[in-house]
């Protein structure tokens, strides 16, 4: 179908307004009289008379013509008879053209992608791609181009031609002036995927001839083959192929960084102390409160490990203030790091920190274990993170899940705070949708600590800009006006145009507690509402009758909690709450990799957590996927206080779990 739709394309460009004639030492090829006839053929086709534009073609006597003009003929001629399915006569026809046009390179271009179409829907795939590897693409258009480089893509796949997919994936991706559009294009993961199965000396060769066709992705692709040498051992040669990349690419600030940061890693901080482990926390300030809850649950978490480990050997806490400030934070990650070689940090404990501590323990080669979200594009992280509330890329994987899609359904809304946190979420949310093919039929943003959220609600609902529906405005404002006098206050004439099966909120608890009436507001009700891993709230529990069902990602707690709950009563004679629950989580997480992994550098244990496909913890388990730590997240419901597993509650394996004992 995609050949078929390509192929129609390039018959109206054709048909259209042929590029090359309006090229020099191309126009003097036509004759003017010619040209005016064939364009009165081409309107006739654009006006649905195929059959008289095809009818017109064939009148026209082939001696009267010179060589180009020929092929020009035959190639109008071979696309009219493909577009009605009649690919032998369209092979025919493009291939009689081929013999003449050699005056005219971009129609010789055109002909070849056009007879390769042609072979392809025959299912003569070997001459297809024979046809198509002569195309030269610097004589086709972009769009022409990047077009007949997805047919050479699919045809180069059947034969097992990898260099050759690759290439049409760099041509594919030429268009893209960024990292982050180039990573996140669903082309650029095939192009690894290819790359990496050519040789040593072929992968290579690639880099070096191509530089010019896509210099962002050859960039990163560059890059990520010197990772791929280093991690084999091969120092030098991955050094080699960093300068090499920087030569080319050191205008690229992203490649230039990226470059940078590794060859600083590669060059400083191979040791590590296995008995060190870094703290950075808000110790002191307004929030010295949560940092000391904090250091309640890794506490708890040290005296558990240390049992189990020679007292020759035990784990040793470095903790540090981090006053507030993500600045300071990072300074204190750095120095735990270069001073201490501690083998992690934990650190994050608020949003607006964990980003500039993780940045530069990234730039160290260290793990960070983050108490709270990291709201940085997924192309800044790495598998060097672990966030333990779950990620926003943990969260968007899991609402769009297969699960959730066939649960809840396929068309989605969002509506998210104009923030870093709400530009980190649209920007994944997006991503994501476009890898799963789903359609999104709403989006919507709001200003953070607003008071009036009715205006981001009536667009989503369709009812902004009611001269957009005024028909059925003006037949509801007649009936109503016709109504008998009613007790009821009617707020809105039109009723809300609902066109989303569900709708993600990722708003923080006091924002939800006013967004969400507001649907009811313009009776909009019984929505399929998601929020994130903070609507386990105690505000949000308490207007929960008020409020309705709530749907929302976050951990599923079950007996483990319940026991850890104890152990930590022991230690601190009081109960754990969400901060300190994470908190113990972090510390063990560590100490399972200590148990599992056998490292005596920081650059063999970044390749132990590379070939790492899972890690565990009180709160959940982490898989790799696309080179990022993933959280399993549970789809959970807020029901009068009362949360329960969406999915295994229906199969009576959950119990409920009071609100009351999640903070």
């Amino acid at each position: 179908m995609k050949i078929l739709l390509l192929t129609v394309f390039l018959f109206l460009h054709g048909c259209g307004g042929i590029s090359m004639l309006s090229q020099s030492n191309v126009q003097d090829l036509y004759d003017k009289e010619y040209l005016a006839q064939i364009n009165i053929i081409k309107d006739d086709y654009r006006l649905g008379r195929v059959d008289e534009a095809l009818k017109k073609l064939l009148q026209i006597d082939d001696s009267s013509l010179n060589e180009v003009e020929k092929a020009l003929r035959r190639n109008l001629i071979g696309v009219i008879y493909f577009s009605k399915a009649n690919y032998e006569q369209s092979v025919f026809n493009f291939d009689l053209g081929l013999a003449t046009s050699s005056q005219d390179r971009s129609l010789t271009s055109q002909l070849q992608l056009n007879l390769a179409s042609s072979y392809y829907k025959l299912g003569f795939n070997d001459k297809a791609f024979e046809v198509a590897k002569q195309i030269n693409s610097k004589y086709l258009s972009k769009a022409e181009n990047i077009k007949a480089q997805k047919i050479i893509l699919k045809l180069a796949e059947d034969s097992g031609d990898n260099k050759t997919v690759c290439v049409a994936i760099l041509e594919v991706l030429s268009n893209l002036q960024d990292m982050s559009s180039v990573r996140n294009d669903p082309y650029f993961e095939k192009l690894t995927s290819y790359f990496f199965k050519m040789n040593d000396s072929d992968r290579l060769h690639l880099l070096e001839d191509y530089t010019e066709i896509s210099p962002w992705a050859v960039g990163l692709m560059g890059y990520l083959e010197a990772e791929k040498q280093y991690y084999m051992g091969k120092k030098d040669k991955s050094k080699s192929l960093l300068s090499w990349v920087l030569s080319k690419f050191g205008d690229k600030r992203e490649i230039a960084d990226l470059v940078n940061n590794f060859s600083f890693r590669m060059d400083n901080y191979a040791k590590v102390n296995p008995n060190a482990i870094g703290l950075v926390l808000p110790l002191s300030g307004k929030n010295a409160e949560f940092g000391k809850r904090a250091l309640k649950g890794i506490d708890t978490a040290l005296s558990e490990l240390n049992k189990s480990r020679s007292p020759d050997a035990p784990l040793v806490l470095h903790v540090r203030d981090s006053k507030e400030s993500g600045v300071l934070g990072a300074e204190r990650v750095k120095e735990l790091i270069e001073s201490q070689n501690v083998v992690a940090v934990i650190g994050g404990l608020f949003p607006k920190q964990a980003s500039k501590e993780y940045i530069e323990a990234k730039k160290h080669g260290a793990l960070f274990i983050s108490l709270s979200p990291v709201y940085l594009p997924k192309e800044r992280k790495d598998h060097l993170l672990l966030e333990i509330p779950g990620s926003i890329e943990s969260q968007i994987h899991k609402i769009f899940s297969d699960s959730m899609l066939s649960h809840f359904g396929k068309k989605v809304a969002i509506m998210y705070p104009n923030s870093e946190m709400g530009e980190a979420y649209i920007e994944e949310f997006w991503r994501k949708s476009r890898q799963k093919d789903i359609q999104v039929t709403g989006v919507a943003s709001f200003e953070v600590n607003q008071t009036d959220y009715r205006e981001p609600v009536k667009s989503l609902l369709g009812l902004k800009f009611p001269r957009v529906r005024q028909e059925e405005f003006d037949l509801l404002t007649e009936i109503h006006s016709l109504e008998k006098t009613s007790s009821i206050r009617r707020i809105q004439t039109l009723r809300p145009n609902i066109d989303f099966d569900w709708i993600f909120i990722p708003a923080i608890p006091k924002e939800a507690l006013q967004i969400i009436p507001s649907f009811n507001y313009f009776d909009a009700f019984n929505l399929n509402i998601i929020g994130g891993p903070s609507w386990r709230s105690n505000n949000l529990a308490s207007e929960s009758s008020k409020l309705g069902k709530l749907l929302f990602v976050g951990d599923s707690l079950g007996d483990e909690d319940s026991h850890f709950s104890e152990k930590f009563y022991q230690h601190n004679q009081s109960y754990p709450k969400l901060i300190e629950i994470r908190s113990f989580d972090a510390l063990k997480i560590i100490g399972i990799i200590l148990k599992d992994f056998s490292f005596t550098t920081r650059d063999e244990l970044d390749v132990q957590l590379r070939m790492a496909s899972s890690l565990s913890g009180l709160t959940g388990q982490w898989q790799m996927n696309e080179g990022i730590w993933i959280k399993q997240m549970a789809t959970l419901l807020l029901d009068k206080g009362i949360i329960t597993d969406v999915f295994t509650q229906k199969n009576g394996k959950d119990k409920p779990e009071q609100i009351k004992n999640a903070f």
